[in-house]
């Protein structure tokens, strides 16, 4: 959002608290500017959250695309799809 590239701009990423997860890091709910938005933490956290149940399950169905794209798939994906897997446990 404008907010989240306002943040960013003016204070820079390192200021801004995170969370790490699957994907890499999430800034927490109070540190970005919410003026104007009806957005609850409660909905931020539901679509800032990771359910690795699920991630565990969509790697499977990457695994089955990936081998039938295996001639044209670009390296970054299947080191991606590894990073993912081994953060995981998977």
């Amino acid at each position: 959002s404008c907010h989240l590239l306002k943040e960013l701009w003016v204070h820079g990423a390192d200021c801004l608290g995170s969370a790490e997860h699957l994907a890499g890091v999430t800034p927490h709910y109070q540190d970005l500017d919410w003026t104007g938005l009806d957005f609850s933490e409660h909905a931020f956290d539901a679509v800032t959250s990771i359910n690795p149940t699920a991630w565990r399950a969509e790697l499977d169905l990457h695994t089955e695309l990936f081998d039938k794209l295996a001639h044209n798939l670009p390296q970054a994906l299947l080191d991606t799809r590894s990073l993912w897997a081994a953060r995981l446990g998977a």
